[in-house]
């Protein structure tokens, strides 16, 4: 996969959470050498997102919702997730 699915996560993401403020960074090129990493150049994402955006969820149902949203992509290339919840 040489294409940086990270605008499509977000895309995704914002489309199906009716959220405006979401950054999806790419961070598998740090661990291009971990053994464990599939080196496909879409496997470590971080997500950077407002918890005021999420409608009073908590913190455990943002997460929920994100996996949810992202099952696919889980089960097909994204080898870790970090989200990261701003208040």
């Amino acid at each position: 996969m040489e294409k940086n699915l990270a605008p499509i996560i977000e895309e995704k993401l914002k489309s199906s959470l009716g959220i405006n403020n979401l950054e999806v960074i790419n961070n598998s090129h740090f661990h291009q050498h971990h053994k464990s990493s599939p080196n496909n150049g879409n496997s470590h994402f971080k997500l950077i997102i407002s918890q005021k955006e999420m409608k009073n969820l908590n913190r455990v149902q943002i997460h929920r919702e994100i996996y949810s949203k992202l099952k696919k992509e889980l089960n097909d290339f994204i080898h870790s997730l970090e989200i990261q919840i701003n208040e």
